[in-house]
Formats: C-alpha cells, sequence, structure tokens
C-alpha cells in the first residue's frame, strides 16, 4: 500500500505543474513536492532550511490545483504567517506541499 497516496491514485502517475511567470509546465509523479517541479522547470531555489519550512525562502502561491496538493500541516502554517500571511489560502512552501492528483499552477515568490 505504500505505492498510493491517500487519494489511492498510485505514485508513479505524473501530474502537470506551470511555474509562474516563466510559464513552464514540467510533469513530476504525484507524491513529489512542488519544489522538485521548481527545480525542473529551471527555478533556482536554495533551502537554508533543508526542507523543513524554517526558511521560507520556497514559498509559491497556487493558483490553480490547490486542492489537490497535501494538507498544510503546522510548522508551515507557523511560517507563512511569518512572511505576511497574506493570500494565506494560496501561500504554500514547495519544499512541505506534496503533489496529489490535479494538475497545479503555481507563482514564485521572490524574498
Amino acid at each position: 500500500m505504500a505505492s498510493y497516496l491517500r487519494t489511492g491514485i498510485r505514485r508513479a502517475a505524473k501530474i502537470a505543474v506551470t511555474v509562474l511567470p516563466s510559464g513552464k509546465t514540467v510533469e513530476v509523479a504525484s507524491g513529489a513536492r512542488l519544489f522538485d517541479a521548481l527545480l525542473l522547470a529551471g527555478n533556482v531555489v536554495t533551502q537554508h532550511c533543508g526542507g523543513r519550512a524554517r526558511c521560507g525562502i520556497c514559498h509559491v502561491l497556487v493558483l490553480q490545483g490547490g486542492r489537490g496538493l497535501s494538507k498544510v500541516r503546522k510548522d508551515e502554517r507557523h511560517r507563512l504567517a511569518q512572511l505576511g500571511g497574506r493570500e494565506s489560502s494560496k501561500s504554500r512552501l514547495s519544499c512541505q506541499a506534496f503533489l496529489g492528483n490535479q494538475k497545479v499552477m503555481i507563482e514564485v515568490i521572490n524574498h
């Protein structure tokens, strides 16, 4: 059962992720992080915190497909609040958001 997400989708399924402002679309395996899609799209994003929701450098706005992502956990919610909290329903840390079964469109936030 480990090869399935909680939705029952096999992790091998490919999900389209469009990254703005470049408009580049990449296909990433279901279950992968949004951060992986950023890297595939050619965005240079470093993780000062090692993907532990501490730095906020990988902050993105999810414009489409947010319901298909993993839920926001406590650490991520805390960091997002520190980053300003505006548009909180769309804000995510790409190191904490895992892809589900819907295509996603995100916009990179420069901090």
